[in-house]
Parts: structure tokens; C-alpha cells; sequence
């Protein structure tokens, strides 16, 4: 259920005759100064060999620019001689990643002081390691902040509540002790 012809052209099927009316584009020479520039000194233009050769090859062979083997498939070569990508692609090497560690750490750090963070460790291992990477890992600053903010957030939150239950149980000691009953 698609919109392509189910054989292809090559498969010895003739094609379809042109429409009534249509005429073939015609060739027409580049505009420009008027005059033809020879190829100098004996040499020939760009993918044209100079020993003699047909300049377009055998038919179905790829020739390629100074004198490069072809690639498989029929491919052309990349530039500056590496060879070709899959799928025609040109082949790109680019820089490589810069490492992002603590930043990660910290920002794991944060999430698990949000889950656990009545035992307090996870804040302090997100907010000591939330400030070495901001120093060391400028790629990581977001994930760093984002540790840097659940750290501090969850250490004054957890702390707070810390606090209050340590209070609450001194004066609970305190009162029952004393004797009041009712």
C-alpha cells in the first residue's frame, strides 16, 4: 500500500513514454565572460585523467579525484581522504565528550537526599560534591546546580524537621518526669 512502483526501472521493464508535450530541458552554456578556459599545461580538469582515459569511466565504475580508489559500494571517498560514511555520509570525528562525574554524583545525590534524606548524608555528599564540580566540570554545571539546590533544599528541610523532633523529645522527657498527673 505505497505510492512506489513495485519494480524497479532496471529490472528490464521499459519506461513509461513521455507525456504529449513535454520536451527534455536543452543544454545551454554557463553565462559568463564568453570565451572557454583550456585546462593548462596538459593538464585535465578536475576527475579527468590525462593518460587518455574516457573523463567519465566505464559505465556502472565510480572515478574519483586524484586518482583515490572508490569506495565500496560506489562510493565516493570523504574529504581529505577518509573514507566514506555509511549511507553516503561524510565521516566526522568530533571532540570528545568532557567527563562529568561529579556532576552526575551530585545531582544523583540530591534526588536521593529528596527520597532518604532523614539520615542527612546524601545532602552532604550533594552539596561537597555539587561545589567540586562546579570548579572542575564547566559541561556539568547544570546537573551540578541541580545537586547544589535538592542539597541545600533537602538539609534545611530534613534539618528543620531534625530539629523540631530532638526539641519535641526534649520536652516530652522533660514534662513527664516532673510529676503532673491528672
Amino acid at each position: 500500500m505505497s505510492d512506489q512502483p513495485s519494480q524497479r526501472p532496471e529490472s528490464g521493464q521499459a519506461e513509461s513514454p513521455a507525456p504529449p508535450g513535454f520536451e527534455p530541458p536543452r543544454f545551454a552554456a554557463p553565462s559568463g565572460s564568453g570565451t572557454t578556459s583550456q585546462p593548462q599545461y596538459g593538464q585535465g580538469g578536475y576527475g579527468q585523467g590525462g593518460s587518455g582515459q574516457n573523463a567519465f569511466g566505464e559505465p556502472g565504475q565510480y572515478r574519483t579525484p586524484y586518482g583515490q580508489p572508490a569506495g565500496p559500494y560506489g562510493q565516493q571517498p570523504g574529504p581529505y581522504g577518509q573514507p566514506a560514511g555509511p549511507y553516503g555520509q561524510p565521516a566526522y570525528y568530533g571532540m570528545q565528550a568532557e567527563p562529568k562525574t561529579l556532576s552526575i554524583a551530585s545531582m544523583v545525590c540530591g534526588i536521593a537526599s529528596v527520597i532518604m534524606g532523614w539520615i542527612l548524608l546524601p545532602q552532604v555528599a550533594a552539596i561537597i560534591t555539587g561545589h567540586m564540580a562546579l570548579k572542575r566540570e564547566p559541561a556539568g554545571r547544570g546537573m551540578s546546580i541541580a545537586g547544589l539546590v535538592l542539597g541545600y533544599l533537602c538539609l534545611l528541610g530534613y534539618g528543620a524537621l531534625w530539629l523540631l523532633a530532638i526539641i519535641g523529645l526534649t520536652i516530652a522527657s522533660t514534662t513527664s518526669g516532673s510529676g503532673y498527673t491528672y
